[in-house]
């Protein structure tokens, strides 16, 4: 380790010990210890964004501890040796009330991801189910519903806690994939008949989609109304800051779609695949995804809530629990500002007109990207063998295009060589959290979606009942 992050480390140690007293290994950490396990982290994650880029998703806090990171340009081994170390220090405490507590645990399971995301940096390649659970905690949202307090434990006993459970869990698993693998069948049999003729599904649905293609001259005006049509819709459920705005630049060369990075003061600007094409539909789920009520409208009513009282807020490393949260909200944010026939409408009203597109084809148009979104559990399980090695390039390819019905397949694998198992936030996260809003009803889908985007604990709640 080298002798900066050796000393600062052994200082932040030293310092939990001093400020907790003589209390032994589960001594009581007061809130000054914690935000400096807070800063630390912080610092951390921006070290680590330094020497992997893809590791750092958004950032707001003081410059000058940015401008440290790249001057100091820690390695990997000595990031990955003081996250543990940080961890396992704030694993052995207890703390003095509830939102302390949530903190500490907040901390332990963000350090505890990173240092497996830099494992994967390294060169380790666990098996899909072992990654997402590392470094999201997705086993959380299939049942296994264990006490926050196991944080503290190593990862044999996690294994061996997971062992002993019962096979209840196991048969809830398997009816509800009985249940998604009858809605995915039901959706293709309405996508023969709403697309008939010669070839195969997937073909058919190929061309059938190309005809609502936005031209390239034409996108900025309709992103832009979808965007301000998404404001619209949060805004008659939500309180949104008033200084609160997002900018939107078109880039080439952008491994997402879009990808939009929070500036802090309630300011985000979205980066646009400018040589991906887009769909109408499309075009509004990238607009209600990282801008309202997602990425850019979560981010705005984390800091409103906790301003500065939460330092290691300023930070979202990508590889976490907590960009999972972000992730599976901001995945089904479409469907929860625009429900049922309101999509169908701005689409033909609004979009149609400014895409230069018949609205008389809005209606079916419509129906079928509803029917195909129902088959992205495919892409999950596709994913997995692919990253698994049980499919190659060509047969996963082949997969997505024939079974999830998804054109642009090649791009997808790209993109999962690239973040690797980042891509189960978007399926088998969003559909935990959809669980979690479906419990509360269509009343209180905005209160339920608000709510836990804000919770001090930043996680998918894994008890879909929980207010």
């Amino acid at each position: 380790m080298t002798r900066f992050w050796s000393a600062a480390l052994a200082a932040l140690l030293a310092a939990l010990v001093s400020a907790c007293g003589e209390g032994g290994p589960h001594a009581r950490a007061p809130a000054p210890a914690l935000d400096a396990a807070a800063e630390s982290y912080v610092r951390l994650m921006l070290a680590l964004g330094e020497r992997d880029a893809d590791s750092l998703d958004t950032y707001h806090g003081p410059p000058a501890w940015q401008a440290e990171s790249r001057t100091r340009h820690a390695t990997l081994a000595d990031i990955r040796t003081a996250a543990a170390a940080l961890a396992e220090s704030l694993a052995s405490l207890t703390t003095a009330n509830a939102e302390d507590e949530v903190r500490r645990l907040f901390l332990i399971r963000q350090l505890r991801a990173s240092a497996t995301r830099i494992d994967i940096v390294r060169g380790a390649r666990p098996p899909f189910a072992d990654e997402a659970r590392a470094l999201f905690g997705l086993d959380r949202l299939e049942g296994q519903d264990r006490q926050d307090g196991q944080d503290r434990q190593d990862g044999q006993d996690r294994q061996d806690g997971r062992d002993r459970q019962d096979g209840r869990e196991g048969q809830v698993g398997q009816e509800a994939q009985a249940g998604q693998g009858r809605e995915r069948r039901e959706a293709r049999s309405e996508l023969e008949r709403l697309l008939p003729g010669r070839g195969d599904l997937a073909a058919r649905y190929a061309a059938f989609d190309r005809r609502f293609l936005i031209p390239r001259d034409r996108l900025p005006a309709v992103l832009s109304r979808a965007i301000e049509g998404c404001r619209a819709a949060t805004r008659a459920h939500v309180s949104l800051p008033p200084a609160e705005r997002v900018d939107v630049e078109y880039v080439a060369n952008l491994g997402w779609s879009a990808f939009t990075r929070y500036q802090g003061r309630f300011t985000s600007r979205i980066q646009v695949n400018a040589v991906l094409p887009l769909t109408v539909d499309r075009a509004l789920d990238l607009a209600c995804h990282e801008a309202y009520p997602g990425h850019h409208a979560i981010d705005s009513l984390l800091e409103a809530r906790f301003g500065g009282r939460r330092v290691e807020l300023l930070v979202r490393p990508l590889f976490s629990p907590q960009s999972l949260l972000h992730e599976a909200a901001s995945s089904g944010a479409g469907e929860l500002a625009f429900p049922g026939s309101a999509r169908l409408a701005f689409e033909r009203d609004e979009l149609f007109r400014l895409a230069g597109l018949d609205p008389a084809g809005a209606d079916r148009y419509v129906r079928v990207g509803r029917l195909v979104d129902r088959l992205h559990g495919v892409q999950a399980d596709i994913a997995r063998r692919y990253l698994d090695g049980e499919l190659d390039f060509p047969r996963a390819s082949a997969a997505l295009e024939r079974d999830a019905l998804m054109p642009s397949a090649d791009v997808t694998l790209k993109f999962l060589n690239q973040y690797r198992a980042y891509a189960a936030t978007y399926t088998v996260g969003r559909d935990a959290f959809s669980r979690y809003l479906d419990a509360h009803g269509d009343g209180d889908r905005w209160r339920a979606y608000i709510n836990v985007v804000t919770d001090p604990s930043q996680v998918v709640p894994s008890d879909p009942s929980r207010k």
